[in-house]
C-alpha cells in the first residue's frame, strides 16, 4: 500500500495558507481550496485530488452586448 506524504511547511513556503479545524485541514491559495484532508489517528489523509493548475475566466461587461 502506498501513502503520499504532504509537508504543510513546504506548502506554506509556496504561499498557501492552512486552516485546521473539526478534523479537517484545508489549504488555500487565495480563496481557492487546493487541498482538503481529514484527520484520523492524528494524521491527515488527502480527500480527493490536489489542484495543480488554475483556470481563468473572462468577465463580460454588462453593457458590451448592447448596441
Amino acid at each position: 500500500m502506498t501513502k503520499n506524504k504532504i509537508s504543510v511547511g513546504a506548502l506554506e513556503e509556496e504561499g498557501l495558507k492552512g486552516t485546521p479545524g473539526e478534523g479537517v485541514l484545508k489549504m488555500f491559495s487565495g480563496s481557492l481550496v487546493v487541498l482538503k484532508s481529514i484527520r484520523c489517528n492524528n494524521l491527515y489523509y488527502l480527500m480527493g485530488n490536489i489542484v495543480t493548475g488554475l483556470a481563468s475566466s473572462g468577465q463580460l461587461d454588462g453593457d458590451s452586448t448592447r448596441s
